[in-house]
Parts: structure tokens; C-alpha cells; sequence
């Protein structure tokens, strides 16, 4: 009897966009993070260069700025008319991008009595001056930092070696979740408010408490390169991304389940930067020297899938030991 083997058809790759970034010794990725509608992704790196690309990672706006500080700590596109970078200071800077070359024309600083703008006594042009109006006209669009995605009213805070969950309106506390060593001070409320990523002392093993649920599950134990620098959650709080050395795996937050992993191809930087789309559908990542883009939902087809058990839990005390 003769049998035909029939080879797996292959699976596409989940990384549908990759370009490599001009590379200086001196530089570093200060921002990653797409606009509010996912078309566009922006780059602001450490040398003071603020890059714009699509979502074929073409890049489309360059702005070598006149000083490392005018690169903010966050960008913001204004209908493809305005670049505006801005600091968690309140200093904001503009340029005009709808010609080939950006042109600056406003600065602004956020002061006791408000915004106070200054740009030069004679606009390069009537469209600039009609920018400049805009701006003006509608602050609330760009005086925020757009990384931040807070859906909620929750605050967190650690006093020894438990962590507390309070709502801000009611001052009321909704949760505590007692760990036993005090907990390091870089845990992440989730955009919801609903999860806390956390991690103890003289570990690298990263922590998820499902504060609704009352479950509390460790990410990462059984994977090899367990130091990581990056963690990062989708816009939803559904999936936790971590940085895994050279790779991320992506967490479900719900059930704990380590859902995929995304491969960098090279050792991931302490100063890289990663992001997830507004509607979770891409997730980029960054090193200063390549930007890294993949599809969610190929990602996610990929795997690999592991379930995940959460760790014993009674009455707010949750056992690490094992």
C-alpha cells in the first residue's frame, strides 16, 4: 500500500511590518505608540527625531527637532495637519506637517492660570496661522498623554507586604491582596482597573491579580529568560504583554492562559519600547534600531497555548511558595 505524505500548509507569519531605524550610538527610543484610529505609529527616539509610519511601516513625517527636550515624552497627530509632542511637565511643542518639510510654529506651557501659547510674530503662512487657531480653539484634544488608557476609578497602593485596591470617588476599598514579602513598586493597574501585574522582591517572575475574580496567577514560571524590562497591556486589559529577553509572551488576563508568544529575533533592550493598538488588533515593539509590527489575531492562531492554574488563595492571603 503506498501512502502520500501531504506536507502542513504553513501558517502565516504574524509580523506584517518591519523597518529598520537609522542608527546612533546615542540614541534611544523615547516614545512608541499608534493614534487614536491605529493607522499610523509614532516614534520618538532620545537624538531628538520624531517619526511618523503607517501601518506598511513607510515612514511618512521626519522632524529633527532642534533640541532632545522637543521630542516630549509622547506624540499626538492632529487629522494629519498637526504634530504636537508633549512632556508629562506640560510643555508642548507644534509643527506643521502638511508640506514636505515640517515647519514649527507654536510652543505652549501649561501654567497656574492655564496654557500659555507663543508662537512667531509672523505666521510662515496664512494655513499655518489657521493651525495655530485650531489648536487653540480645542486644547482638550492634545494636552493629555495618549499612552495612558484609564477606563476607571480605581487607585493602588502597597503598604508592606499587601496590596490595596481603593475606589477614588468613594474612598472606598474594593480589595486587598496580602503576597507576604512587600510587593516592588512597579506593579501596573490594568486600563480597567479590573487586573494588577505585579512582581516581588529579588524575582523577575511577573504576578497577575484578577481583582474582580479573586484569582492571582504567575506568569512566566515555567519559561526560560525570566528577566524582563517591558510590560504592557492592551487598550481592553485583556492580554498582558511581557518582554521576555528576546521575545513577549501574551497573557490572557481573565484566565491567566499564556495565549502566544511574539518573536524580536535579537536580545530586547532595557529601553525598548512596546504598544498594542487602540482596538488590540496590532502590537508593536521597538529597540531604537527596528520597529517590530504584528497582527493579534494571527498571533493568537500561532499560540502557543498553555493553560495556567492560579495559585492558592484564602481569605486575601495568596501562597507564593509554590
Amino acid at each position: 500500500m503506498l501512502y502520500r505524505v501531504v506536507p502542513r500548509p504553513l501558517m502565516p507569519s504574524a509580523i506584517i511590518g518591519e523597518v529598520d531605524i537609522p542608527y546612533n550610538l546615542w540614541s534611544n527610543p523615547q516614545f512608541l505608540l499608534f493614534t487614536p484610529d491605529g493607522t499610523r505609529i509614532l516614534h520618538g527616539s532620545t537624538n531628538g527625531t520624531i517619526r511618523v509610519w503607517d501601518l506598511s511601516l513607510r515612514e511618512l513625517i521626519k522632524i529633527p527637532t532642534e533640541h532632545v527636550s522637543q521630542a516630549g515624552d509622547w506624540a499626538r497627530l492632529l487629522n494629519d495637519q498637526i504634530l504636537v509632542s508633549g512632556t508629562s511637565k506640560g510643555f508642548y511643542n507644534f509643527w506643521d506637517v502638511t508640506s514636505g518639510m515640517p515647519i514649527k510654529f507654536c510652543t505652549a506651557s501649561r501654567g497656574p492660570e492655564g496654557l500659555d501659547f507663543r508662537h512667531p510674530a509672523s505666521a510662515p503662512n496664512d494655513l499655518t496661522a489657521q493651525r495655530w487657531e485650531m489648536i487653540l480653539r480645542d486644547a482638550n484634544r492634545w494636552q493629555d498623554d495618549p499612552r495612558v488608557h484609564k477606563t476607571h476609578n480605581r487607585v493602588a497602593c502597597i503598604f508592606e507586604g499587601s496590596i490595596f485596591v481603593d475606589e477614588k470617588s468613594s474612598n472606598t476599598r474594593i480589595a486587598s491582596l496580602n503576597v507576604g514579602p512587600k510587593p516592588q513598586e512597579d506593579f501596573m493597574l490594568s486600563p480597567g482597573g479590573k487586573s494588577i501585574s505585579f512582581r516581588l522582591p529579588g524575582s523577575n517572575d511577573s504576578c497577575l491579580w484578577n481583582i474582580d475574580a479573586q484569582t492571582v496567577y504567575r506568569l512566566n514560571e515555567s519559561l526560560c529568560n525570566q528577566r524582563f524590562y517591558r510590560r504592557e497591556w492592551s487598550s481592553d486589559g485583556h492580554y498582558i504583554a511581557i518582554d521576555g529577553y528576546s521575545d513577549f509572551t501574551l497573557w490572557h488576563t481573565h484566565t491567566g492562559a499564556l495565549v502566544s508568544v511574539l518573536n524580536f529575533s535579537r536580545v530586547f533592550q532595557s529601553q525598548g519600547r512596546v504598544c498594542f493598538s487602540p482596538d488590540g488588533r496590532c502590537f508593536a515593539a521597538t529597540d531604537g534600531c527596528t520597529i517590530k509590527l504584528w497582527d493579534m489575531k494571527t498571533a493568537l492562531l500561532h499560540g502557543p497555548y498553555r493553560l495556567n492554574h492560579p495559585l492558592s488563595l484564602h481569605s486575601g492571603v495568596v501562597d507564593i511558595s509554590h
